[in-house]
């Protein structure tokens, strides 16, 4: 996986993320969660995606889409 600037998450419990982070609109119990980091005007959207197993992160991505967001 290539190295980001969020790299640093990796094994934070959610807890942890969520001051960070904040909360946001992620629902608490899920196993991924995302966060928008920019929108363009022409619908671009860069986000913030975040795995966890076990209560913990094990992947973190950045992913660039335009419409909906897949994890």
């Amino acid at each position: 996986m290539k190295k980001n600037k969020y790299s640093y998450l990796m094994g934070k419990s959610k807890k942890e993320i969520t001051e960070l982070l904040e909360q946001d609109f992620n629902y608490y119990p899920a196993d991924f969660w995302f966060y928008i980091l920019s929108k363009s005007w022409l619908g671009r959207t860069k986000a913030l995606l975040i795995y966890f197993k076990e209560e913990k992160v094990y992947e973190v991505k950045i992913k660039t889409t335009y419409g909906k967001i897949n994890p």
